[in-house]
């Protein structure tokens, strides 16, 4: 894989495989020529585009001649509308691989001579093993340092349990992070006392060994990591990367983010009552919050080129006894939260431009079960969100 931002790759990078000699590996393929529509060339694109997603993903190039692995020649490929390629690959690898791979990439550079040299970035799948389904072909495949090839049953045994462990490393860091805030162990800042809403965005290659150390912390970087639900705040590289968070007069942490070197997010506001036993989670404050600060995150994480799928999960700690504050228009006034913790299950967004409201809905509707209520009455009956 070119280790570069995909949007950054220009025809010099092209240029730098071919000077440097730089050989076909794990994440790095070579090809002269586009796949057609004939069975005969779009399997085996298909083919490497699933044994990337399967494995550690990498970059497949087209529009160069290889030799024994190595760049001969950039000649690119001669082709009149690139977009209408890039759509056509792109619908190929949709309807192609199942189950449909969450993100692809693809670009089109085009050459000094004319030629095009189209680029497909494959990041790995958090939903494999995927497998070829064009005219019923039906294989799994995988990626080695060589070239791909068929996964066995064995492998295929492994590649489904390598999916199962993503999913329980994933789970393990919340709770972790969550008990902890629970139980108030190893905290680095003095958090107010309270109900904590927790927000983190949680990147595939955070858990997969592939991004343990992307980010490092710079004070520049808290514009794009603003603690939740407020205006003003702090900063300071740690251990773990870089936080910001806002106090009140007497110095108490009331809302935090902490950036991971990993891409890791983890945004945290405290729910403190302003009257005795006023305890209460504004349902429109926090939805517009939620969305608001993902936008942000997500933006902040798209500079440094984190890969796509992320997971986004949403937390309430300590907060029994507590209630949603709804609109006038609701009979019912809901009920008390009746635990101290709850997890909600995470909802993955497959792309930076994802529809956040569309997303997220889920996640709102089951914070509105856990109060008593059937679903969140800030979105229409067609699934708008709207400030109601």
């Amino acid at each position: 894989m070119i280790a570069k931002p995909f949007n950054e790759i220009t025809a010099s990078d092209i240029g730098a495989l071919l000077e440097g000699k730089v050989p076909e590996g794990t994440t790095l393929e070579y090809k002269a020529e586009l796949p057609h529509e004939g069975e005969s060339k779009k399997i085996p694109f298909l083919a490497e585009v699933s044994a990337f997603a399967n494995t550690v993903g990498g970059d497949l190039i087209i529009g160069v001649t290889e030799e024994n692995g190595v760049i001969k020649s950039i000649d690119g490929v001669n082709i009149e509308d690139p977009d209408k390629e890039i759509l056509r690959l792109d619908n190929a690898i949709r309807n192609g691989i199942e189950p449909r791979l969450p993100s692809i990439n693809i670009k089109a550079i085009q050459l000094k001579t004319g030629p095009f040299v189209f680029i497909i970035r494959v990041p790995q799948s958090w939903s494999s093993p995927h497998r070829v389904v064009f005219n019923d072909h039906s294989k799994f495949y995988g990626r080695s340092s060589a070239s791909k090839y068929p996964l066995d049953v064995g492998q295929l045994r492994a590649a489904f349990l390598r999916s199962e462990d993503i999913s329980d490393r994933l789970q393990a860091f919340r709770e972790k992070r969550i008990t902890g805030l629970l139980t108030e162990r190893s905290q680095s800042i003095n958090l107010k006392k309270g109900g904590r809403l927790v927000l983190h965005l949680l990147p595939l290659a955070a858990f997969t060994g592939t991004s343990s150390n992307r980010i490092a912390p710079r004070a520049e970087l808290s514009s794009s990591f603003s603690p939740l639900g407020t205006s003003g705040w702090n900063n300071r590289v740690n251990l773990d990367g870089l936080m910001t968070y806002s106090t009140d007069h007497e110095r108490n942490t009331i809302s935090y983010c902490q950036l991971f070197r990993s891409g890791i997010v983890e945004a945290v506001t405290v729910l403190a009552p302003r009257q005795k036993d006023d305890l209460v989670l504004p349902s429109l404050w926090y939805e517009r919050e939620i969305m608001k600060s993902v936008k942000q995150y997500l933006a902040g994480l798209a500079k440094f080129d984190v890969e796509v799928p992320l997971f986004a999960a949403l937390s309430l700690v300590g907060m029994k006894g507590y209630r949603l504050g709804v609109s006038q228009m609701f009979f019912s006034s809901g009920d008390l939260l009746d635990r101290d913790l709850i997890l909600l299950p995470e909802v993955a967004l497959d792309e930076y431009t994802t529809n956040l409201p569309e997303a997220l809905h889920p996640i709102f509707n089951m914070v509105w079960n856990a109060f008593g209520f059937e679903k969140s009455y800030n979105y229409d009956e067609q699934g708008n969100w709207q400030e109601k």
